[in-house]
């Protein structure tokens, strides 16, 4: 990956190097863990974790180094640092304390999390200037919305 691939308003340009440069040292060893993790659960009589699922994230993981990756199938392929960090907390769920590179899988994740952490607060910071508005999605406090009157009406609720 290369640290210009890294776009993001809220990402300054020496945090980008930072993500590249740990990426780019550690990406090979996450490839290792997930790998090996996902060949032993389809060998094991009781698997523990969803092989499918690690399947997936290894290709989204190589869809990320690739700059391909797409959050939504209109938007272009890019580096997204928020499912970046979505991603190697994946590969930090199954990889052993012991392993060689668990530290740098950390590392890495601390500065994603660092990274997607000043992104909320100033998107935040940004919806708050800009006064009555929509809200940013990931600020929706996921509750249950009103109903209209014609659903609560025609489900008998009212």
């Amino acid at each position: 990956m290369i640290a210009t691939e890294v776009r993001n308003r809220f990402v300054t340009e020496t945090q980008a190097h930072g993500i590249a440069d740990r990426w780019n040292a550690v990406y090979p060893a996450m490839r290792t863990v997930l790998d090996t993790v996902i060949r032993a659960q389809r060998s094991a009589a009781r698997p523990t974790v969803d092989s499918a699922h690690l399947e997936r994230v290894r290709r989204e993981l190589g869809q990320l180094d690739r700059g391909t990756f797409k959050a939504c199938t209109r938007s272009p392929g890019a580096f997204s640092v928020f499912d970046a960090y979505v991603h190697v907390r994946e590969v930090l769920a199954v990889t052993s304390l012991g392993h060689p590179d668990a530290g740098a899988i950390h590392r890495l994740a601390g500065e994603l999390a660092d990274v997607v952490a000043g992104a909320e607060r100033a998107s935040l910071a940004e919806w708050e200037t800009k006064g009555a508005g929509a809200l940013p999605a990931q600020l929706v406090d996921g509750g249950r919305r009103k109903r209209a009157d014609s659903e609560q009406t025609e489900r008998g609720t009212r």
